[in-house]
């Protein structure tokens, strides 16, 4: 038996394995003579509840069982779950762009390159990534979600992608079909009954890249709403969990009182989150990213520098520097569909996030998550630019945009003056 063939085996008995246990909605194909072809799609969003009930908010990923979940949007009760209550669904999921929940951990940023993953890494890496094996002109290749819970979606048709109903979400997309953003965002192709649950199927927006790198970053200066805030400050009290993820990532953000205390309250975890990552300088935070190589990172939330970020985007198309053109160009004509869009003047965007996608031939960008977009209050016009104030409903998404596409320019501008 020649080596590959005996990685073939051992990581295929690996698999079946881990099937039997705690991953039997996973089913992965790997072929360790090639590179593993992981695609993404639409990743997660963070929902709201329009009538302020929080239920209890399980985890679905591991064929059925009820796990309660403590992730930071579910401890905060701003999980697309929410949103399902308006249609009575009793199923409880939430999500944004990832192969993991981006709101588990806090975590500083870390580097590592590993140039040849061996077979196991590939499995382990695309356990961690991919909830489904999805086909496409009849190639298999495993989903990635990079943000938010996994059981959110399911493989649909060739080509699709069915995620759960959320209305608010479904709201938006039918609105950008015949907007101006049409060409940045997942065409919807309408509602999907699939056993028992409503979904939304929408465009896979990685089936024609080949073992695609992607990243997720949500823009704007904050990613709560102003009555998920209201809310907050109107049953204010003292969370110790709030504050043991406080004291994770930085034991000296706590005050004195607080220390004393051992809780914060939500009101000040909601602002103090925003304030450890680029969220609050930069008008974006990259939420999770996976290599071509197999690789993928989550830990970004203290990822806050310009000079950090910078660092960050390198290592995501690094070999691929050739593609940071096409990346610049899609952002530019972004910018210019944003200014010019009805939807985006007269709507607050809350929790959205950009895709970035690319192989070795092409990239591009589009817009994902509208669980928490929602119409502007009658009378209130904002520029997407001002700073944010309780009760202005700036968001703060031409800043997040214009700082990426600087971002990447610069990037592009010293790999020239080097190469």
């Amino acid at each position: 038996m020649t080596t590959t063939a005996a990685l073939d085996s051992v990581c295929s008995s690996s698999l079946r394995v881990l099937s039997s246990t705690t991953l039997d909605l996973f089913a992965i194909h790997i072929d360790l003579d090639q590179n593993s072809n992981v695609n993404a799609s639409e990743g997660p969003d963070d929902g709201q509840n329009d009538d302020g009930v929080k239920p209890k908010v399980f985890r679905s990923d591991s064929g059925g069982s009820n796990e309660s979940c403590s992730c930071d949007d579910c401890m905060l009760g701003i999980s697309d779950a929410l949103c399902e209550l308006a249609i009575n669904m009793t199923t409880v999921v939430a999500g944004s762009m990832q192969l993991f929940d981006v709101t588990d951990d806090f975590g500083r940023a870390k580097s590592a390159k590993i140039n040849k993953p061996s077979g196991w890494r590939k499995v382990r890496n695309i356990v961690h990534w991919s909830p489904f094996v999805q086909t496409y002109k009849k190639q298999k290749y495993p989903w990635v979600q990079l943000a938010g819970h996994q059981g959110n979606f399911k493989a649909g048709d060739q080509g699709t992608i069915l995620k759960k109903l959320c209305p608010r979400e479904e709201r938006c997309l039918l609105r950008l079909m015949n907007d101006d953003l049409f060409p940045f965002v997942p065409e919807y192709k309408g509602q999907w009954d699939a056993e028992c649950e409503k979904y939304l199927q929408l465009q896979d927006l990685l089936k024609d890249f080949d073992n695609p790198c992607v990243m997720d970053c949500k823009i704007g200066v904050r990613t709560y709403l102003e009555e998920e805030l209201a809310k907050a400050k109107e049953k204010s009290k003292l969370r110790k969990d709030m504050y043991d993820k406080m004291v994770q990532v930085d034991p000296s953000a706590p005050t004195e009182e607080e220390n004393r205390l051992k809780g914060v309250t939500k009101p000040r975890y909601m602002v103090w989150r925003e304030t450890i990552s680029s969220t609050a300088t930069l008008g974006f935070r990259i939420e999770g990213m996976k290599r071509c190589n197999g690789t993928s990172s989550k830990d970004f939330k203290t990822t806050r520098t310009r000079e950090d970020v910078d660092q960050v985007i390198r290592s995501f198309v690094e070999g691929y520097e050739h593609i940071l053109p096409q990346y610049i160009r899609r952002l530019n004509d972004l910018k210019s569909a944003l200014e010019k869009s009805q939807f985006f003047a007269v709507h607050e965007l809350i929790g959205s996030s950009l895709l970035f996608v690319h192989d070795n031939t092409k990239a591009s960008v589009w817009m994902i998550d509208f669980a928490k977009t929602q119409p502007l209050p009658e009378g209130v016009h904002i520029d997407h630019r001002s700073p944010w104030q309780v009760g202005n409903h700036e968001d703060g998404y031409l800043i997040g945009v214009e700082n990426l596409c600087d971002l990447f320019t610069s990037v592009n501008t010293k790999h020239r003056l080097t190469s």
